[in-house]
């Protein structure tokens, strides 16, 4: 049983989506293709406004692409509950999953992580990453502080995460983060909260042995394709 995934990055920077080709792994009897936003689309999403303008260039991009019939899911790479997982999901009953969501997923479903936080680009994501893991668990206003620290931004741009040279910049980010300002959380698990971070999880944990790093777009990947095999085999269409 083949299974054709569509790997939407919805901005309009192919470096990104060159990235995301280069660290992914398809598992057995999966394909992906990889999809970059048009070039109206904003070149980074980096708050609320850029999310909304993404959405209103991709889904019709994608709709005129038919790619509803073309595809057994759709992996929305923005670390966000980016507008297009629920506008293009009024159109199919395929799955669709962001990134951000199958961290927390990961993150909720292993009883073995103490606690943890999600690490971001840029400031503007710090409240509004910390208000998505409030809305996806459902805890009303009251932010889940027994599994998570508030979100953390290591102030570089999307475009340039996976540059050689920002790295010494980001560990050091995540050293002052998890020694001094969590030192006292014990933290043993950093959701990457970036489609653009992808690839860091191995050099990071090579540097903090102890910390788990959940690459968004790995794990992604093996949710999204269990459930499609699920919904193949057990759900009548």
């Amino acid at each position: 049983m083949s299974i054709k995934i569509l790997v939407v990055n919805p901005n309009s920077s192919q470096k990104v989506s060159d990235n995301l080709a280069k660290i992914l792994s398809a598992p057995p009897l999966v394909e992906f293709t990889f999809y970059t936003g048009p070039a109206s689309a904003p070149k980074e999403i980096n708050g609320t406004q850029t999310s909304i303008e993404s959405e209103q260039v991709v889904l019709p991009d994608l709709l005129d692409k038919n790619v509803i019939e073309k595809y057994d899911g759709f992996l929305i790479c923005c670390y966000s509950d980016h507008h297009l997982i629920h506008s293009l999901g009024k159109h199919t009953k395929k799955p669709i999953l962001g990134i951000m969501q199958a961290t927390l997923l990961y993150s909720l479903l292993n009883p073995s992580l103490h606690k943890l936080f999600i690490l971001t680009s840029v400031s503007e994501w710090e409240p509004l990453l910390d208000q998505a893991i409030i809305d996806f668990i459902g805890t009303s206003q009251e932010f889940p502080t027994k599994k998570f620290q508030k979100t953390k931004a290591l102030n570089v741009s999307v475009l340039d995460l996976s540059n050689e040279e920002e790295f010494a910049k980001i560990k050091n980010q995540v050293d002052h983060f998890v020694n001094v300002e969590y030192a006292n959380d014990h933290i043993d698990c950093i959701l990457l909260g970036c489609a653009g971070m992808a690839g860091l999880d191995s050099k990071l944990s090579q540097a903090f042995p102890q910390i788990q790093f959940i690459d968004s777009v790995k794990v992604g990947v093996e949710f999204l394709t269990s459930i499609i095999r699920f919904n193949k085999e057990n759900i009548l269409s």
